[in-house]
């Protein structure tokens, strides 16, 4: 329970007041503590925020980094109804005739009708394949229409293939779809051990037998094909209708039959806009070491390392595999006074005509690009024990010796407050007693007999 203090009462000095100064003077080592505190936290903060930025950096230069990024390409069908097409980084610039002559389809057939899903069908075994692959199901007298659905959608052996019901005016129909397109994904539905003696006849289980070409009792809905494409004269068959391996870099997705063609032209504003990204990342780094340099890492030995870091990167020309160029500022890149980056629109776009791989290697050239060796030296800076890392663990140590300290100082200005506290106690106790027998004293005095009477 904590103490009720009331000194000066007897002695009519102000304890507690003169007790609060003292002990306010013996806080001031707490206080330098705290303040050094908040600043190492600031600091901290400040590192988080600056390590954020380069792992922003980071990323950026990773993406550029790589060929892909400016080998961009845009392909334009002459008529999308008949053919799309989606291209990538390993494309080339060129025009191609296209001639669709089939669609993929898939295979797709009813059975029936039936009086409706609850019907029995028979007993047996069914057996479905999907091109080579197959599985079975095991049918009991009872099972109805409908089970059977269930039973081949819930398959943990089902090949590749989809059961529905379809109720129709004249009954129900069990209609089975392959999932995939094309001729290697034909169905064929056969059934043996059937129930009446007889796995052929249109009676029973057998009544659910599909065999192209051989018996059949289902009604075609759509019959498996393969997509048949000419492009340059050239004929590609897939079992898809979307066609990636006929020529590098080019995905075909055919839509219907008829002839198009398609022109591949290098997407210079996307390029354009690659090359402002690797700026733009750039320009945030620098303002970021600015904004800390004025802020709380000012003087940070770390600041002035990053710093020098990315200037020697850019200013050290170096020959680059598959690039004539050595400097950034060749391909319309360069570095203002303030070090601010800036992008010569007109450079890039005349480079990207006149020496397009230059351009592209000078930037993501395996270990030797410009994006390609930022990106290390972000590695670097964010790596453990790496120059922020190391940093923002020494700023943790100081901060926990200064936690200790300040738990030092508090338990040791505990015992300097009770001591203070309890030197004024006795010197108000004295005091009070001191006043006390003076007052007696005076008293007694009064008492005594005038001395001239």
């Amino acid at each position: 329970m904590a103490s009720i203090t009331a000194g000066g009462i007897g002695s009519g000095l102000d304890v507690e007041s003169i007790v609060s100064q003292l002990v306010a003077l013996e806080r001031r080592p707490i206080n330098r503590v705290q303040a050094e505190q908040a600043q190492v936290n600031a600091q901290i903060s400040a590192y988080g925020s600056l390590k954020s930025k380069v792992s922003e950096f980071q990323s950026a230069m990773a993406s550029l980094g790589s060929a892909s990024s400016f080998k961009l390409f845009q392909g334009t069908s002459s008529n999308e109804s008949v053919f799309t097409a989606t291209v990538g980084s390993e494309a080339l610039a060129g025009n191609y005739a296209v001639d669709v002559q089939s669609l993929a389809e898939r295979d797709k057939i009813a059975f029936g009708p039936f009086a409706d899903s609850a019907t029995a069908v028979g007993s047996g075994t069914l057996n479905l394949s999907v091109g080579t692959e197959s599985f079975s199901l095991a049918v009991g007298a009872g099972d109805t229409l409908a089970d059977i659905r269930t039973a081949i959608n819930e398959s943990s052996d089902n090949t590749g293939v989809t059961a529905t019901i379809v109720n129709s005016d004249d009954g129900a129909r069990l209609v089975l779809s392959s999932n995939e397109t094309g001729t290697d994904n034909a169905l064929q539905v056969t059934v043996s051990g059937d129930g009446d003696g007889n796995d052929s006849d249109n009676a029973g289980l057998s009544a659910l037998t599909y065999v192209s070409g051989g018996t059949n009792y289902a009604t075609t809905i759509s019959t498996a094909t393969d997509a048949v494409m000419k492009i340059d004269g050239f004929t590609v068959t897939s079992s898809s209708n979307t066609i990636s391996d006929a020529v590098d870099g080019i995905s075909f997705t055919a839509k219907s039959i008829g002839t198009a063609t398609l022109e591949v032209t290098r997407d210079d504003e996307a390029i354009l806009e690659a090359v402002n990204q690797f700026a733009e990342a750039y320009n945030s780094l620098r303002s970021e070491v600015n904004k800390q340099r004025n802020g709380q890492l000012e003087a940070d030995s770390t600041l002035l390392s990053i710093e020098r870091a990315l200037s020697e990167v850019l200013n050290a020309g170096s020959e680059i595999n598959g690039s004539s160029f050595r400097y950034l500022i060749e391909a319309g890149v360069s570095v203002n006074e303030e070090g601010v980056m800036e992008i010569d629109e007109a450079t890039v776009t005349e480079k990207l005509s006149s020496d397009f791989n230059s351009f592209v290697n000078l930037f993501s050239a395996e270990g030797e690009g410009y994006a390609e060796r930022l990106e290390s030296l972000a590695d670097g800076w964010l790596a453990n024990n790496g120059l922020i890392d190391a940093r923002e663990e020494g700023l943790s140590s100081q901060l926990e010796r200064l936690e200790d300290d300040e738990l030092r100082l508090e338990a040791r200005l505990e015992m300097v407050e009770m001591r203070i506290r309890s030197q004024f106690t006795a010197l108000d106790t004295l005091v009070s007693e001191l006043s006390n027998t003076g007052n007696f004293l005076q008293q007694q005095l009064a008492a005594l007999p005038a001395a001239n009477q």
